[in-house]
């Protein structure tokens, strides 16, 4: 491995370069304190671990495989290799980089791969629980992937809710998860929501005047977070659907993707005008160079 990349609630993350690839690689650690007992053992960690990834999506992080060291000690430490995203996760990533390189329509470009992604995983029946910026990586050309989509499903139930104040999301989490820790794809269409102002505010907190412990009680009682600033308000609106009380009337990421793909209001986020046939024609620029790139044109001889 040659560095570390983060730490996150699972572990820590490392660059790492694969040989049987030949290409730099992710390798997250999982903390076996944090397993559940019924894939606490290497085989059964390696079953659920290989269900993740046949999950296969073009905004989806790909797993190149599960490994397992130190098997014949107690406690082995799990490892997870994924592919690696050149630019980090995407909330250092929209802190980091200048306003004025990430254009209105990169931003709608973003949340509409991420809905994509969850539209994918809706069609499988399978719940992330902790979606959000820090948890979606970014490669060139602006490529967005959901990262993480299964982890949840590998820690113990304590161990995701204990941590109220520190590892919890609660400010993504939806009032069905914070009052009764019951997760399904409407509460990710909650934290989709909650995503949706972390990209067009480049990566600010959500609830900046609630404190962690009047998350719920602000909720309660009707209040949402505020249009952000220069945030057209189609793409405000959408969010406060995502934030529905009641999840059913929540809508699918089927609908979702369908709303960001036929924006047809003004979709400036930060200040000018932008209109649809715009954001197309860039849409279509990002995908030729990502096309390209892949398939590079042969060389004649």
């Amino acid at each position: 491995m040659l560095g570390i990349l983060g730490c996150g609630q699972y572990g820590d993350v490392y660059e790492g370069y694969w040989v049987p690839y030949r290409m730099k690689v992710a390798v997250k650690t999982l903390k076996h304190d944090y397993l559940q007992e019924e894939t606490a053992s290497a085989e059964d960690f390696v079953k659920e671990v290989g269900i993740m990834k046949r999950m296969k999506h073009p905004n989806l992080l790909q797993l190149i495989d599960p490994i397992i060291l130190g098997v014949c000690s107690k406690e082995p430490p799990m490892y997870i290799v994924t592919e690696f995203m050149v630019n980090g996760n995407l909330l250092d990533y929209l802190r980091s980089t200048p306003r004025d390189d990430l254009e209105p329509t990169t931003l709608l470009y973003m949340a509409t791969q991420i809905a994509s992604a969850m539209m994918y995983l809706e069609s499988k029946n399978s719940i992330h629980r902790d979606l959000a910026a820090r948890n979606c990586l970014v490669g060139e050309n602006h490529l967005v992937k959901v990262a993480d989509f299964g982890l949840a499903r590998l820690v113990r139930e304590e161990t995701y809710t204990a941590q109220i104040g520190s590892k919890f999301p609660i400010k993504w989490t939806a009032p069905e998860g914070l009052a009764y820790s019951q997760f399904s794809t409407k509460s990710d269409v909650w934290a989709f929501g909650v995503l949706l102002y972390e990209l067009v505010t480049h990566g600010e907190p959500p609830y900046p005047d609630v404190s962690i412990a009047d998350v719920y009680s602000f909720l309660e009682t009707g209040q949402r977070m505020d249009c952000p600033r220069n945030c057209p308000q189609n793409v405000y609106q959408l969010m406060r659907k995502c934030w529905q009380w009641e999840a059913e009337k929540r809508p699918t990421f089927k609908e979702i993707h369908s709303m960001l793909d036929n924006l047809t209001q003004p979709c400036d986020i930060n200040s000018g005008c932008e209109d649809v046939g715009v954001m197309r024609v860039h849409l279509v620029r990002v995908n030729l160079q990502v096309t390209q790139k892949r398939n590079p044109r042969p060389q004649m001889h």
